[in-house]
Parts: structure tokens; sequence; C-alpha cells
């Protein structure tokens, strides 16, 4: 696949239209047939192999134009002095056209501009490079060769991983400097020494032309790519951040996030894995079908490991900062219904109680809020609630019992009753503590850890999207 269509490939993906490898090189073989001559050909059999809902054709419709519809050059000729153009010879513009194609034979903009202004497919898209240096291509308004070094500069700085606005001044400047900028201002300023006031200002007008269109380059580029780039970027950051600390109007986007880490790690463990020649030689069963030859070996028969899906139950402390962490864990929990079906939740502050029927008739989203209202507002008294928790399920645990704990394990001075945990531990399969904080400050003031840690299979720091994903998939490996 050539450079520009894989940009273009990535373009589509961050405008949320999922384009598969296999869709990639389908659209590979699409333009290999048809070039890039054609744009309303191209754009229709592109939109045959990538776009498959009616929403995807319209975002495919809005990325297509965008991406194909720059032309730096001319971009380039209008930003250039008056001058500066009229010194352009007809052999000049004979060979520009030549090598940009006729208007009966457009080549697409994005070939020559690095793809949509970025640049970075330049090197792919012809085959020499501009002689001479940029003194000598602003001097001769050799458009054709700064039109080329602009490519070239805007693919060796990465362009097309622009994200934010305020790195618009950043890629300006390194495409200049890729461009020979220092060698340009010290001819400027030789002139300057030498008395050649004129030629001075020339040059220095000419830079400045320069400059404007490498902006507009990087504006066009940062106008395509930023919203679905810098929507990534934020989602990057928000895996990251403690949950504590995610702010009321990024919740829907936590929610897709959520949602898309459990379709991941549904689809990785639910998969139909291959049983033949998995696991350990089963003896007897291989004797017994090779009787009929004699004891020779023509069969064999493997000894495989059933994978059994857990049973979890996920007792989670709603109190202060701890509740924002258990939305999300039990949000995350009942997004994979689908491996995890037998999902258990119960809630507490000081009384502990269960809310599978709230999140069963509600949904997860509508059902911590309500959990929350329920359960929460209290005094944390983790003895009354491993009380509680004793009460209601402790005869139902047994060996295919996941229980995970979420909470910072400040019991406000009472007793936690770390004896009824140990019992938990000796029923249940594994005990899993998760922790809003981190482990420097555990023991510290009336935190227990020091003594719940001993006593889980599993106790570890838990207060970004990143690391519950990362116990999650612990769990359904280890099922």
């Amino acid at each position: 696949m050539d450079r520009p269509l894989a940009e273009f490939v990535e373009m589509l993906r961050y405008a949320d239209i999922p384009v598969s490898i296999s869709e990639s090189l389908d659209a590979a073989v699409t333009v290999q047939l048809i070039g890039y001559e054609d744009r309303a050909l191209l754009k229709d059999a592109l939109s045959q192999v990538m776009a498959k809902t009616v929403e995807d054709h319209e975002s495919f419709s809005r990325c297509f134009d965008e991406f194909f519809s720059y032309d730096v050059e001319l971009n380039l000729e209008e930003a250039l002095p008056p001058e500066l153009s009229e010194e352009t010879s007809s052999e000049d513009s004979e060979n520009f056209d030549q090598d940009s194609g006729s208007d009966d034979q457009e080549m697409p903009a994005n070939q020559n501009a690095g793809e949509g202004g970025a640049g970075s497919g330049a090197g792919e898209a012809r085959q020499t490079s501009p002689d001479g240096n940029l003194v000598d291509m602003l001097e001769q308004n050799d458009r054709t060769a700064l039109t080329m070094a602009m490519n070239d500069a805007a693919g060796a700085v990465n362009l097309s991983g622009i994200v934010l606005m305020t790195q618009r001044g950043l890629f300006t400047r390194r495409i200049m400097e890729e461009m020979g900028l220092d060698q340009v201002n010290r001819e400027i300023t030789a002139r300057q020494e030498g008395g050649d006031e004129e030629g001075s200002q020339d040059l220095a007008g000419r830079l400045e032309s320069l400059f404007d269109t490498v902006r507009d380059l990087v504006d066009r580029q940062l106008a395509q790519t930023s919203s679905g780039k810098s929507k990534q970027f934020r989602q990057d950051i928000l895996k990251n951040v403690r949950l504590s600390n995610i702010e009321q109007r990024d919740f829907r986007i936590m929610r897709e996030i959520v949602r898309r880490m459990a379709k991941r790690l549904t689809d990785m463990n639910s998969r139909v894995r291959k049983v033949k020649n998995r696991g350990h030689l089963d003896i007897r069963k291989t004797m017994r079908r090779n009787v009929a030859y004699d004891g020779i070996l023509f069969e064999t028969h493997w000894k495989q490991k059933h994978k059994d899906r857990p049973r979890v139950l996920a007792v989670c402390d709603v109190s202060g900062s701890v509740a924002s962490v258990a939305r999300f864990l039990l949000l995350f929990l009942y997004s994979l219904n689908e491996v995890l079906p037998k999902v258990r939740s119960f809630a507490f502050s000081g009384t502990l109680g269960e809310v599978t029927e709230l999140f069963d008739q509600y949904g997860p989203e509508d059902a911590v809020p309500l959990a929350i209202d329920k359960f929460g507002g209290r005094s944390t008294d983790y003895g009354r609630a491993m009380e509680d928790f004793k009460e209601l399920i402790f005869d139902e645990l047994d060996n295919r019992t996941t229980v995970i704990f979420l909470g910072d394990g400040r019991s406000n001075g009472s007793d936690p009753r770390i004896d009824i945990l140990k019992e938990i531990k000796a029923r249940s399969k594994r005990v899993i503590w998760l922790n809003p904080e981190r482990k420097s400050i555990w023991g510290s003031g009336d935190s227990e850890m020091l003594r719940i840690a001993p006593y889980c299979t599993v106790a570890d720091t838990c207060n970004s999207l990143n690391k519950l994903e990362l116990v999650i998939r612990d769990l359904l490996k280890t099922s």
C-alpha cells in the first residue's frame, strides 16, 4: 500500500469509520486498478470498499473531499509576491504543469502535497528531489522545486501527526528549518553586512511569502485531521487520568472508552479455540483408540482444560472519591456480560446491600447513581460491610467464585473484620482488592490496607481505566 492511501485510511479511522486490514488491502488493489487520475471514479470505488453504513458513507465523502482537494502549488503561487510570479518563465510553467499533471489527467493533490497537505507521502509520490539550496530556489522562483522541497520537509517532520492548534507554529518552524531556513537567514545577514540592502529585503520578502504558504499547509493539515486525532488524543489521556479526577463533561467519552475496552476483551475471550493437538497427551484414550492398530499410535488424543466462566461478586465502597472508581468498575464488569454472565454487585459505605437488581433493571449507567444514593453518604465501616456480606452470601461462595473488593481500606478507626476476609479467601477461588490510592500511603492514618493485603490473592492500586482493564484482563485470562 502506498503512503497516500495509508494516510487516507488513517484519517478514516480517526473519523470513526472502521476500516479493517482486509478492506485496506482491497482499497490498495482498487487504487492500483483505477489510479488517482479520475477522482470521482476513485471516490465511488473506495466508498464501496471502505464505507458500510449510511453514516459511514457520509463521513467517507467528507473525508475524501477534504483529503484530495488541497493543491499546494496553487497556494504557493498565490502566496509569493507579484514580482516573483512575473519572473516565472513560460518554460518553467510548462515543466511545472508537466510534473503536476494536465487538466485532462489530473493528479491527486495529495500525491504532490504529501496527502492532504501532510507532505509525508511526497517521497513516494515522485521519484526525484529538487536540486540546489533554498536561496537559489527562492531567487529563481522555482515553484516546482519549492513545492517538492516543502513536501519533503513536511514528510520529514511528520506533519500528518499534528494534533493541537498550539502545534501550528512548531510544525511551521520545523518545516522551514528542514527546507533550509538557517541558510536563507545567513544569506540575508550577509547581504545586509555587504551593503546590499535591496537584495536583502527582496530575499526576506520571498522568505516571508514561503512562510505564509507553509503556515497554510500546516493549517490545512490540522483542519483535516485535528478533529479525529484530538478525540483520540483526549481518549488516550483519559485512560490514564485518575478516575476520581474525571470531570462530569468527560463521562460520555469515558463510557465510550469502557465499552470499547469491554468489547475488545470480549472478543479476545469469546473466540473458538482449536482443540486439536493442544494440552497434554491423554494416554488412556490414545491407547484405547489405537487397540485396532496393535498399539501403534495412529490417533493421538489430548487432555483439554475446560475454560470456566468466572462467577464474580463485586463489592464496592461508594463513599467519597471511591464512588467514581466504583462507577467505572461496575460499568466495565456489566459490559462484559458475554464472558462474565454471572456478575453480582454489592455497595456499601456503612451498611452493605446487593444492587444487582438495579443493574438488571436500569443498566450500569443509571444503576450506579441509584446505588450511591441508596448506600452512600454514610461513614465508612468495613467491619459492618464484611458482616453484612457474610450474612448475605457467605454460604454461596465456592471455588468458582471471584470476589472483587473496591475500596481505600479506610475504616474510620473501626475493626475491618480481617477474620471474615480470611474466611472469604478460604472459600473462594480468588479475592482481588482494588484500591484507588497509591501504595506509598497504604497503612497511613486510618488505612487498614497493610492488614487487608495478606488475605487477598491480588491487592493493587487501580485508579485509571488502563489499570482497570489490566485487572479484568488478568481475571479473564486466569479463569
